[in-house]
C-alpha cells in the first residue's frame, strides 16, 4: 500500500530583540514569541541554546513546565535547550516534548566549549540526538557541535530527515554545507542574528528578521536529490503524468534535480520505483562499486 510523503510545519525562534535579566523574564518572553508564531499551527518548534539563561535548571522544574504546558495546549512538539542539572552533573541539554507536553527525549551537547568545560558542563554521549516523532525522524545538535561533521553524518546514518540546531549564533555557511552533504533539512534557532531553514540542497528556504523574528516553513520529508544522468526522459514522463501533484526543482549548473510528491496516494519512493529513478546517494554508491570492480590503472 502506498503512503504519501509526510509534510511538517516547522517554527524556530530567535532571541533577537528579547530582553530578559531573570529566568522568569526569559520564560515569559519566549512564551510570548511562541504565542505570536502559534497561528502557523506548527508541528514542531525549536528554541535557542540556553533559552531560560545560563544558570542550571532542574528537569522537570520551573523552567521546563511552562513550555511543556505550551506544547500540550498547542498539540505541538517542542525543543527546549537549557543547562540541565542531573545527579549533581551539568549538561548543555535540549529537551524534546511531545504533543501531550510529555518529555520524549533529551540530547546532551557532545562538544562543549572550553569555557563550558571550565564551568563544569560535561560532554554528552556521542551516540545521542536522534528521535522518532509522529511525522518523521529528527536529529538535534547544539552550537559548537557544528564543527564535528562526522557526528552530523551519524545523524543521517541513523535516519534523520530533519536536524534542529539550537545555538548562540547562526553558523550559516557550515549549516548550508552540512544540509547538502547529508541531504537532510536543517533548521536553526539562535540567540543572536538570524535563524534559518535549509533545504536538502543547502539552499535557504526561510529566515527570521526584524519583522518576523522566527522561521516558519513547511517541509516535505520525502524529497530526494538526483543526478540528471540517464534519467531525464523518465523524469519528463513522470512530470507529464503527475503534473502539480509533484514538485521538480532544477539545478542546471550541477546537473541535479529534486523530486517531491504531493500526491495523497503516492510517495516520492513510489514514483522512483514506478519510473526507475535512482537518487544521488544510491547512484554514487553504484558507481563506486563499479569503479572498484574495474581493472586498476596499469593492470
Amino acid at each position: 500500500m502506498s503512503t504519501a510523503d509526510r509534510t511538517v510545519r516547522v517554527v524556530s525562534i530567535s532571541k533577537e530583540g528579547l530582553e530578559a535579566d531573570t529566568r522568569e523574564q526569559a520564560v515569559a518572553a519566549f512564551l510570548g514569541r511562541l504565542d505570536q508564531a502559534a497561528s502557523y499551527r506548527p508541528d514542531i518548534v525549536c528554541l535557542p541554546e540556553n533559552t531560560p539563561g545560563r544558570e542550571a535548571q532542574d528537569v522537570p522544574g520551573p523552567a521546563t513546565e511552562p513550555f511543556a504546558a505550551w506544547a500540550r495546549e498547542h498539540g505541538c512538539w517542542l525543543i527546549l535547550p537549557l543547562i540541565a542539572r542531573e545527579n549533581g552533573a551539568l549538561y548543555n541539554t535540549a529537551l524534546l516534548f511531545d504533543r501531550d507536553g510529555k518529555l520524549a527525549g533529551r540530547y546532551r551537547k557532545i562538544h562543549p566549549t572550553e569555557t563550558e568545560l571550565e564551568r563544569g558542563i560535561r560532554p554528552g554521549a556521542p551516540e545521542g540526538g536522534v528521535f522518532r516523532t509522529d511525522f518523521g525522524t529528527i536529529g538535534v545538535r547544539i552550537c559548537f557541535d557544528v564543527n564535528w561533521w562526522e557526528d552530523w553524518s551519524s545523524l543521517k546514518a541513523q535516519g534523520a530527515q530533519l536536524v534542529f540546531f539550537s545555538s548562540a549564533y547562526s553558523a550559516n555557511r557550515i549549516l548550508s554545507a552540512l544540509a547538502l552533504r547529508n541531504r537532510f533539512y536543517v533548521v536553526s534557532s539562535t540567540r543572536s542574528r538570524l535563524c534559518r531553514a535549509y533545504d536538502i540542497t543547502g539552499d535557504e528556504l526561510d529566515r527570521s528578521g526584524i519583522y518576523r523574528p522566527w522561521v516558519q516553513t513547511t517541509l516535505n520529508l520525502g524529497k530526494r536529490l538526483f543526478e540528471t544522468d540517464y534519467q531525464l526522459p523518465r523524469l519528463r514522463e513522470l512530470a507529464a503524468k503527475y503534473g502539480d501533484r509533484v514538485e521538480v526543482k532544477w539545478f542546471h549548473e550541477e546537473d541535479w534535480f529534486t523530486l517531491a510528491s504531493y500526491d495523497p496516494e503516492r510517495s516520492t519512493e513510489d514514483l522512483m520505483r514506478e519510473y526507475g529513478l535512482t537518487a544521488i546517494d544510491e547512484y554514487h554508491a553504484r558507481c563506486s562499486k563499479a569503479q572498484a570492480a574495474a581493472p586498476a590503472a596499469g593492470a
